[in-house]
This record gives structure tokens, C-alpha cells and sequence, in this order.
């Protein structure tokens, strides 16, 4: 798996554009299927595929095969899968002996624990791999960079890339319902998903000047900033937008707001305005 010059020079352009990625955590998704490796560690690395979700939540199986040496610098092929969680993956990888390629008809017959291993991605294009041997207890860590990319999938680390392509696209708007706390707020909240493109976006109206906390699903998100516009009506309005893909304005949509609480929380910790999207 040695890459080209080729290989190396498109690498390092990509990191160029990782350095300015949003903050948040990637969503691990189809589009993180390829290969993956570690420069310092030349000729071995690993190929993840992302399947299809474990349940009703955003999980995905993760098939790994990992391209290495056992301690006699034999070449070894070890296999899993796990399951994601957020941005990581954890699994044990298992190889095979006493098999045999066609045409002889002799299936492996013994499947032996190899590795435990965390993969943990920090983009669409960069991850870390921390392993422990289970014979020896030996540990071990790649820093990976992606080597390949699957057909023409675009990866933003983001809900864009759950969407198939030539998926209906969706969009649902909320109007956010008062908690008695300001009896003045408006709110309304609108979600657009199609492929290669969603979006969050959260509009408060009516509040005092301030900033004021996202809540998604019972988890801080990100701030509202609300002003008092120059009219001298004393109308105080801000709007947070989240995106997939991100850009220079507005943070990564990484999450999926639909049938979960979207809470805009005061400065006192109040709940001032709340929905809830239809669930997906």
C-alpha cells in the first residue's frame, strides 16, 4: 500500500482543507469507506467499509480488514467488525488458518483473536488507530490518512452524507412553542436534507440581547447570539445555522435534529423556547 507521488501530493492538498474544518466531531458514514494508512508505516494499512445502521439510531457496522505483519514479519491479514459510535469505532480483528486458495476446497478452520483497535476520526480525511496485541498485550498507533475515496461519494463528515443519491429531499419547519419564561418569544426552527447538502437553521425573535444556548436532544449545540436590531423597536433577533458541509459561517451539521427536543436555553439556564421535529 505504498502510495504514489501522485497519491501523496492530492494527500497533502487535502490536509490543507482539514486544517480549516469545522470543530466538531465528524459523523461516521458510507463515506468514510476506502483505504486508509499511516506514512511513517509503509506497505500496510486498512480498509473500512460502512454498512448499514445497527438500529433506529445513526450507528453503522463497520467492516475492517487490517494489512500488517505478525512478529516474524509474516504478512498478516486480520478482520472485524464493529460498531460506531459518534466519531469512533472500536472492534477486535481475528485472522484465519489452515485454509487454502482455489482450487483446493479447504476451508480456514480456525479463527484466532488478534488485535483489539479504536479507530477515532477527526475528519473525513484523518484518524488515529490505537491497537492492543492480544497475545502480548503489545500496543501500538497509526496517525492515518486516507488513501482512497469510493466512486464518487463526497465526504463532509456531516448528515449530507446519509443521503443517497436521488433521495427525495426533505425539508420540515417548526414554529418553537413559548415555556412561559418570556412571554414575548418567537422562534421557528427549519431542516433541509437532500444530497450532498443539509441543513439547521434555528431564527429567534422577540428575546433580550444576549447569547443564548442550542440544546439538541438533551446536548449543547451551539449559541445563538441575539441582537437589538437598529430600528429602536427593541426587537432582539439571532439566528444559528448549522450545515453539512460546513462552511466559514456556519459550524458542521453533525447530528440529526428529528424527534429529539430543540430547546434555545437564557442565560439562568431557563428553557425560553422548544420543539420538536417529526423524527426520521
Amino acid at each position: 500500500m505504498r502510495p504514489t507521488h501522485r497519491t501523496v501530493t492530492t494527500i497533502l492538498a487535502l490536509l490543507a482543507l482539514l486544517l480549516a474544518g469545522a470543530a466538531h466531531a465528524v459523523r461516521i458514514t458510507p463515506a468514510h469507506s476506502g483505504s486508509w494508512f499511516d506514512p511513517a508505516y509503509d506497505k500496510q494499512g486498512f480498509t473500512l467499509e460502512v454498512l448499514g445502521k445497527s438500529g433506529n439510531g445513526p450507528e453503522r457496522l463497520v467492516a475492517v480488514t487490517w494489512y500488517t505483519y505478525d512478529d516474524a514479519g509474516a504478512p498478516v491479514w486480520a478482520l472485524g467488525v464493529g460498531e460506531t459510535d459518534g466519531n469512533v469505532v472500536e472492534l477486535l480483528l481475528q485472522r484465519t488458518f489452515g485454509g487454502a486458495r482455489p482450487p483446493l476446497q479447504v476451508a480456514a478452520d480456525d479463527m484466532q483473536d488478534f488485535a483489539n483497535i479504536v479507530f477515532t476520526f477527526g475528519t473525513c480525511h484523518t484518524a488515529s488507530a490505537d491497537f492492543t496485541m492480544v497475545d502480548s498485550g503489545a500496543t501500538g498507533h497509526y496517525d492515518l490518512l486516507r488513501l482512497t475515496q469510493i466512486g464518487a461519494t463526497t465526504c463532509t463528515g456531516g448528515m449530507s452524507d446519509e443521503v443517497e443519491p436521488g433521495a427525495e429531499p426533505i425539508t420540515l419547519v417548526s414554529q418553537m412553542t413559548r415555556t412561559g419564561v418570556d412571554a414575548d418569544a418567537q422562534g421557528k426552527v427549519k431542516f433541509v436534507l437532500r444530497p450532498a447538502y443539509s441543513e439547521l437553521e434555528i431564527d429567534v425573535q422577540k428575546l433580550a440581547a444576549g447569547e443564548y444556548l442550542v440544546f439538541v436532544g438533551g446536548e449543547e449545540k451551539g449559541v445563538v447570539q441575539v441582537v437589538v436590531n437598529g430600528g429602536g423597536n427593541g426587537i432582539g433577533k439571532g439566528t444559528l445555522t448549522f450545515r453539512s458541509p460546513a462552511d466559514e459561517a456556519s459550524p458542521l451539521l453533525d447530528f440529526d435534529p428529528r424527534g429529539v427536543a430543540i430547546d434555545i436555553v437564557d442565560a439562568d439556564g431557563a428553557i425560553v423556547l422548544t420543539t420538536t421535529l417529526p423524527g426520521a
